[in-house]
This record gives structure tokens, sequence and C-alpha cells, in this order.
């Protein structure tokens, strides 16, 4: 087993010596000889961690003691734990090139704190700052990357939130439920969070690739048909408009009030989970989710109509709250991800018309109806509403009502 002396053991854990003696001291840590396993670096760090959150080191020395708790699982908390530098903030930008206040912005941006001169650099920090530097020399500037970092920073944060309320869920709970005491809890834990890390890291890696790869398709066969248009060798892309659709659950305030924060989530939750399969089924794309709702974005009206009446049923069938959905066809502008423009705010302005005293209602705007009765005339009756003045909007907007017509019986069942 590799071992290290205080000193080295201090600079992995990011600590001063004299709180590894005092460790030492509480019985906290239990040197070997003078020596440390390396393994007691995180030790040391979730020590360090319990007495920043407020949680006083002769308390815990003393459930040590009395054998209530045990940091023996502190080496199985991350499988792959990161180590600390012995190098400096400063001697790291200034090697980089970049600016101590650029620095902090784009740090800000995704979510971490500045570096400070005293403290010891993480080997992530390293890499990551070496990284940052590497795209600022390719030309990007610091406006976009800010940009795109804080749209990796909520991504990348969201995703870890998840795994781990997954494993408080369905693990640390349910063997608090079986019996099983909160020390042992932890123990027992820590080998399965390893392997459950470890799946979930490879499955970000693996999405992210493929999304990738999808996206980098898609852009490059536009550029390529744009070269080929500019040189007379092909006609210009027949793209219809994308269709923007806004489902939220009605009454949701309310709801929120009579059953409870906890119920309410669980209802926007599983709102979510619906639409990412109709999305996935239809060709669209869920945007984001908007506490009690979702924004989809589709590449034509149709198979926008198709997903959202399947949200709407699945969701009747489920239990959910009747839902709301507003949907308007039109240009869209994409940003980091998201979507802006006219046709955003009007399929947003639309989904608040909705009645709310008829469940499963769905309105849509005339280019909506208009791009649906041009490429299949039969598959939806609408029928149109007053004019309505929406906010934002210059002209007062005739709103339509849709239905999906009944399909015409078989042979065989007539």
């Amino acid at each position: 087993m590799a071992t290290v002396t205080t000193i080295e053991l201090a600079q992995l854990a990011g600590c001063d010596v004299s709180d590894i003696a005092d460790f030492v001291a509480l019985g906290i840590l239990s040197p070997s000889d003078g020596s440390f396993a390396t393994a007691d670096a995180s030790r040391v760090r979730l020590a360090l961690a319990l007495r920043e959150a407020g949680l006083d080191t002769t308390v815990l020395a003393a459930a040590i003691a009395d054998d209530l708790l045990s940091l023996d699982f502190a080496g199985q908390l991350m499988f792959e734990p990161i180590s600390l530098s012995a190098r400096g903030s400063e001697d790291l930008l200034a090697s980089l090139g970049l600016d101590a206040g650029i620095a902090a912005r784009l740090r800000s941006a995704i979510g971490l704190p500045a570096l400070r001169p005293d403290q010891p650099l993480r080997e992530d920090d390293i890499e990551l700052m070496s990284l940052i530097a590497a795209a600022r020399a390719f030309g990007l500037g610091d406006d976009a990357l800010a940009r795109v970092l804080r749209i990796f920073g909520q991504s990348v944060r969201r995703s870890v939130e998840t795994m781990r309320d997954l494993f408080r869920g369905e693990v640390e709970e349910r063997m608090l439920a079986s019996g099983v005491s909160r020390r042992d809890m932890l123990v027992r834990g820590a080998e399965m969070r390893l392997q459950l890390q470890r799946l979930g890291f490879r499955a970000l890696f693996l999405l992210q690739r493929r999304m990738l790869e999808e996206a980098v398709f898609d852009n490059v066969v536009m550029r390529v048909q744009e070269v080929l248009c500019e040189a007379g060798l092909g006609e210009a892309l027949n793209r219809r408009p994308p269709t923007v659709a806004f489902i939220d659950l009605a009454g949701f305030t309310a709801l929120t009030q009579a059953m409870g924060d906890e119920h309410a989530a669980d209802y926007a939750s599983r709102l979510e989970a619906l639409a990412q399969d109709a999305v996935s089924r239809h060709g669209g794309r869920l945007v984001k989710a908007l506490g009690d709702g979702v924004m989809l974005l589709f590449p034509e009206a149709i198979p926008a109509l198709e997903a959202c009446f399947a949200i709407a049923d699945r969701g009747a069938v489920d239990g959910l709250p009747p839902v709301r959905t507003g949907l308007a066809t039109g240009p869209v502008v994409p940003r980091d991800g998201d979507i802006f423009g006219a046709t955003v705010n009007l399929a947003a302005r639309i989904v608040a018309q909705v009645d709310p005293s008829t469940p499963g209602q769905m309105l849509v705007c005339p280019d909506t109806r208009d791009a649906v009765m041009a490429a299949r005339p039969d598959a939806f009756a609408f029928h149109p509403r007053s004019p309505v003045v929406l906010k934002g909007v210059e002209k007062a907007v005739v709103l339509h009502t849709v239905a999906p017509r009944a399909e015409p019986p078989t042979p065989d069942a007539v």
C-alpha cells in the first residue's frame, strides 16, 4: 500500500500540517509508523468539510471513539479522486497567459469560485484552466466562452445532482427503510457509490459524444448544401419553419398549495418524462423544463401536434392534472442550446389563452394550421376562435383549437 508523510498528506488534502496533527491527536487519523495511506487524503478532506459545515471536530472524534460513526468509507467517495498540487494559481495563470480577472470571470460562468493565490490547486483546476487557455488560443472570444461555459456548468450540475438524488433515494433511503443503521448505511453504500459513479460518468460521455456527432453532421450537411447552392449545383434547402410548443400543468399553483411541494414536483417531473419520451418518438427536442411545464421544438408542425396529443393522452392515463398546450410555427433563433424569437414568444402567449376549464385543450397559431393543412389536410380538425390581442403581438390573432380527426374505418371493420 502506498504511503505518504505528514507533509505529503497535507499537500494531497489541501490543508496545513497542523490540521493533520490535530486529527491524529483526536483519533480521527491513525498513522502507521509515522506515515499515512494515500487514501487518508479523502478522510482528511471529509473531516475538513465537516468542520467547515460547523461540526466540532471533538464531537466527531467522540462519535468515532464510541463506534457511532466510522470514516473508513471515506476512501470510496470518488472512483477517480482528485489530488491537490503544490503549484500556485499565479504561476499557473502566468504560464497560460491568462489574466486573473478573465480567469475569475470564466470560472464564475461555470459556477466555480475564483482561484486564490494562497489556495493549493486541484489537478483538475490545472487541466480545466489549460483547456480554457487552449480555446482562447483558437481565437474564441471571452464572451462566447463565458456563454458556453455557463451552459456546461448548468448542465453538468443538473446531471451530477440527479445522480446524487438517485443514490439518496434508491440506495441510502432503501437501506434505512430496511432497518440498516445510518452508520452501516455509509459503509455499505460506499462500494455501490463507486460502481454507480463509473456507470454515470460513462453514460454521460457516451451520450455527449452521440449528440455531438448528430449536431456536427446536421451542421456540416447544411453548410455543404449551401456551398453547392452558391455554385449553382443544387437548389436551396427547402426547410419548413419549425414549430414551438409550450405544455404546462393546468392550475399548478393551486395544486402546489393543495398537495404540497413534493407532490407537485413529482407531477412536474412526470410531465417532463412524458415529454421527453414523446419528442424522442416524434423527432423533436425538449428544449428545457419550466418548473410546471416544458418547451419543445419540432422541425415540422405535424409531428409537433402528434407529440403534444400523445403527451396529453398519456398524462391523462397516468393520472396527471390536465395539460394546457400552445403551438406556434415560424423561425427561431438558436443560442446556447436554447431558442429565442417572436415564434417562441407567440407560443408562450398562446398557451396562456387555453381555457383551464377545458381539459386537454390545444391552441395553435394560423401558421401552424396552414403548415398542417398544406401537408396533410385530413390529419387534424381546426376550429377558429374570435380574434385575440396578445401581449407583444402587433395585430389581433385568430387562434385555432385543434383535435385529431377520427381514423377512417378499415374495410375489415365495416
